[in-house]
């Protein structure tokens, strides 16, 4: 049994545990506007109790609070592209924090992003294609499985792609690209709420071949990233943070008898990033409202051996939303955003060749608008155009082109 199915039973025998532990004490879930799940999701981020039933109060709601008729809404994937923390919620956001699926309802379905999320309350599951970086073209299914109370939340998700030959030669082994395994869970607690994860991911087709006669040859090409992060957002009023930080290991070599013989393009590296993001409201009344945020990531990249390199990078990201509701039903809602994406520093070491460079890059823009109809209190379609330049922190100068976004959610 190898490394990545130990790891791959671990993270279901985790989900289960706690699947067994919180299905004895939950009852079954009403369904809530989406301005009490935000009052409930506040109330249970300053809770110790995790699955003691939360009363709705009526919030009184202050003119700088974050908790307006704008953020009771929440959003597909076209919505808050620069991850402004001041904006509402989107679908994205509640896949970083799964105790956000406590008490909501719904059927999500995003057909260009091959997207689909269904939430019955607490239970909640979703299918996706796993976007593995440098990957070949090559895509796989994953299936997402999590649970949710006031609080608290997990998730468990897969995406499997294995073949193994045995025959009197030995044994040959391939892992897809695409595999991956992954998990997450969130917390509140203190008025805030706190999230980690982490994604194992086979970046492109690796085979092992492992012969009763002749030399082992087994390709790495996969990645390992952990996360963590800490948020005000439950409680935030017109400013909202979050900090965090990630760690990554990408491996991208092939080895004979256990040494390296042939490192690939990029080479293998760990990266540690830590970051800090912010939003708030500047302009703001009941029909129209304007965000601006930023964040700045830190990054340190040290490359494996048999290459001597390391980096240190520095990438600030201001960015702008404005948003509008049209008509006297506010059935409507217009929205568009633009970030920047600005390499301020970085410094590069090739140990190897004693060469050194430093240098900062203002050349990437992203830009984006989208509209969102709602029908009553149950149906709403989503569209978004725009393009984009920078796809993360690590990935500093990959564009992508342009991208359209269509879904549609249906609450009950």
């Amino acid at each position: 049994m190898n490394l990545k199915t130990m790891f791959g039973i671990g993270l279901v025998s985790f989900g289960v545990a706690f699947a067994q532990e919180a299905s004895e004490s939950a009852t079954t879930a009403p369904s809530y506007s989406e301005q009490q799940l935000q009052q409930q999701e506040e109330q249970a981020a300053a809770s110790e109790s995790l699955t003691s039933p939360v009363p709705f109060v009526k919030p009184d709601i202050p003119k700088e609070s974050r908790r307006t008729q704008f953020n009771a809404i929440l959003h597909g994937k076209s919505y808050n592209r620069n991850s402004n923390m001041a904006a509402a919620n989107n679908t994205d956001l509640l896949l970083d924090f799964p105790n956000l699926f406590a008490n909501r309802k719904f059927f999500y379905i995003e057909p260009v992003n091959k997207l689909g999320i269904v939430s019955l309350g607490s239970f909640f599951t979703a299918f996706d294609i796993s976007k593995a970086p440098h990957a070949n073209d090559e895509q796989l299914g994953r299936l997402t499985l999590g649970y949710a109370v006031p609080g608290f939340g997990f998730y468990i998700r897969a995406g499997l792609g294995r073949d193994r030959v045995s025959n009197d030669a030995g044994v040959v082994s391939k892992t897809y690209g695409g595999d991956d395994w992954a998990a997450a869970i969130a917390k509140g607690f203190l008025g805030m709420n706190v999230a980690a994860n982490v994604d194992w991911v086979t970046t492109k087709t690796q085979t092992h071949n492992d012969p009763d006669n002749g030399v082992e040859t087994k390709d790495r090409f996969d990645s390992l990233t952990v996360g963590l992060s800490l948020t005000n957002a439950p409680t935030a009023k017109n400013f909202t943070w979050t900090l965090g930080a990630r760690f990554v290991s990408f491996n991208n070599e092939t080895e004979i008898d256990g040494d390296v013989q042939k490192a690939n393009d990029p080479a293998s590296f760990w990266d540690v990033s830590p970051y800090i993001r912010g939003g708030l409201s500047v302009l703001e009344n009941e029909n129209a409202r304007i965000l601006i945020g930023g964040a700045a990531i830190f990054s340190y990249r040290n490359y494996d051996d048999p290459v001597e390199q390391y980096a240190f990078t520095a990438v600030l990201q201001p960015s702008m939303m404005g948003e509008v509701f049209v008509g006297e039903n506010k059935n409507f809602m217009f929205y568009g955003e633009v970030g920047y994406d600005w390499v301020a520093f970085q410094y590069w070491k090739d140990s190897d060749a004693d060469v050194s460079r430093m240098m900062d890059k203002m050349d990437a823009v992203n830009a984006s608008v989208g509209f969102r109809y709602q029908y009553k209190d149950f149906l709403a379609v989503e569209m978004g155009l725009g393009q984009r330049l920078f796809t993360g922190i690590g990935n500093f100068f990959q564009a992508d082109g342009t991208f359209i976004d269509f879904s549609a959610m249906v609450r009950f």
